[in-house]
């Protein structure tokens, strides 16, 4: 016959009572649990819209209402005021200001400007100046007045200074003097001052088609105008100058320079400049070209 307590249990059956009072508590509640958790997710999405539906940036509104707003804006017109004028005048006779005045910009108002000082004669001298626009032609082609010579001057045979071209020596002439040649400007005049130094001086006029950037039609429209009078002509000694000094001269390059300069420490100096074309590298072309910038 059993004797004792009935609720005196080891601590094994202890431990398996607990495990299987939590995990009946476990089978009970989890369901209930879980249903819980599904309806606040359900709950939580009523709410919550999805960014598709409602971005936070409406970016085609904003661009809509940009836009409209551009449209309406006044924007300040670029287009240039042709003015007319009030009364005659002599288009050499207009300051800067005045041209503007009549919608000319600054720069073409300059150049314009620099145009009369050789003067404007007609309305067709006037027209083909291509920095003047058509509108501002137009508008001041009724009022243009120009000085007209006396009966007694037209009579005479027009000064040699007025008609004949301006002949200017390349050689000797400064960019001043050379500006003063019809189609010749300023950047033109600088480079033939430049390429006549570093020739030591022109010897004949074709060589101004050297000279950089130049052109056959500004060759042809300025030949004229222009003479290459040999004057003094800056010469290098082939028995005394460096392969430098020659190299620096436009028809001579480095290995022709140095060749020259080699064949002179050969022979102990050159006795003729015809000595020169024994380089295999100075062609008759080159000597040519060359010799008559060379000397002993």
């Amino acid at each position: 016959m059993f004797q004792g307590n009935p609720f005196d249990m080891s601590i094994r059956h202890q431990r398996g009572l607990w495990v299987l009072l939590i995990a009946s508590i476990l089978i009970i509640f989890a369901p209930r649990f879980f249903l819980f958790l599904q309806n606040d997710e359900s709950a939580g999405k009523l709410i919550l819209l999805p960014v598709e539906e409602k971005p936070r940036w409406d970016t085609s509104k904003k661009f809509k209402r940009w836009n409209s707003t551009y449209k309406r804006r006044k924007w300040s017109s670029p287009t240039k005021s042709f003015k007319k004028p009030t009364k005659p005048f002599n288009p050499n006779e207009l300051t800067q200001e005045e041209w503007m005045r009549f919608g000319l910009s600054e720069k073409q108002a300059l150049i314009v400007l620099q145009i009369a000082k050789r003067g404007i004669h007609s309305n067709d001298e006037l027209q083909k100046i291509k920095f003047i626009p058509k509108k501002t032609f137009d508008n001041i082609k009724d009022f243009t007045q120009y000085p007209t010579l006396d009966k007694e001057d037209s009579k005479k045979p027009a000064l040699a200074s007025s008609n004949a071209p301006i002949v200017v020596n390349a050689n000797e002439a400064s960019e001043e003097e050379l500006m003063k040649i019809k189609g010749l400007g300023p950047f033109y005049a600088r480079q033939i001052i430049k390429y006549q130094q570093q020739l030591g001086g022109f010897v004949r006029k074709d060589q101004l088609l050297e000279v950089w950037k130049m052109t056959p039609e500004i060759y042809a429209q300025i030949q004229s105008q222009i003479t290459c009078e040999i004057t003094s002509i800056r010469k290098l000694s082939i028995n005394h100058a460096s392969a430098e000094e020659l190299q620096a001269h436009p028809y001579l390059n480095w290995n022709q320079a140095n060749s020259i300069v080699k064949m002179r420490m050969q022979k102990g100096g050159f006795k003729s400049i015809e000595e020169i074309r024994e380089s295999v590298i100075i062609d008759q072309e080159t000597f040519e070209k060359v010799r008559p910038y060379l000397s002993l």
